[in-house]
């Protein structure tokens, strides 16, 4: 049984993808139109590692970075809304884990390397709806913005970021969150927009 969304913009794609979507799932996919796995996960890396030290993170075009965490922020509630959700209609077979097609965005032209998990437990690899639980059930979706906003706030400035904020725990979940993201992109989503996906 589908939810039911009850305000405009759920996932905060307004200010993030520059239009409303009330699907999770198209959250996942137009993320992944803006930048690959890597990409957020070094920006992840990067948003805990200068909010945990007295440095500036230094970058060309700091409004990329707050873009960067404006995304994030959209999954994080895409995530939150497919929270319950028990398991993936998709079974991988342990055999199968290294299975480029259960991974790859666009298996002709992908960086296989780039594009395979490393944070997820191969439980998690074959049923990504579990990181999600997992998340929410460490704290809550308000919490987790709270935090994402901290860090970004931390991130750019030369302040530390206070000692009880776990952020090895942080770290890990949000990385975890974006390669669940992509792992459900490639393996669930046909069609963005009305046009095939990879096509």
């Amino acid at each position: 049984m589908k939810k039911e969304i009850k305000t405009k913009d759920p996932f905060d794609t307004e200010s993030s993808f520059f239009k409303i979507m009330d699907d999770p799932y198209m959250v996942f996919s137009e993320l992944f139109t803006v930048a690959d796995i890597s990409h957020f996960r070094k920006t992840i890396k990067k948003l805990v590692l200068f909010a945990g030290i007295n440095k500036v993170y230094k970058i060309e075009a700091p409004r990329d970075f707050l873009y960067d965490l404006r995304l994030l922020n959209s999954v994080l509630k895409a995530a939150h809304y497919l929270r319950e959700i028990k398991k993936s209609p998709i079974e991988v077979l342990e055999s199968d884990l290294f299975n480029k097609k259960y991974y790859c965005r666009n298996m002709e032209h992908s960086e296989e390397w780039e594009e395979f998990p490393r944070y997820l437990s191969k439980k998690e690899y074959c049923n990504p709806y579990l990181v999600f639980k997992r998340m929410f059930k460490y704290q809550d979706l308000d919490q987790w913005i709270v935090d994402l906003t901290e860090l970004g706030e931390y991130a750019m400035s030369t302040d530390r970021v206070e000692p009880g904020l776990d952020m090895i725990s942080i770290h890990s979940y949000l990385s975890k969150m974006v390669e669940a993201a992509h792992i459900i992109d490639v393996r669930e989503v046909t069609h963005v927009d009305g046009r095939l996906k990879n096509r």
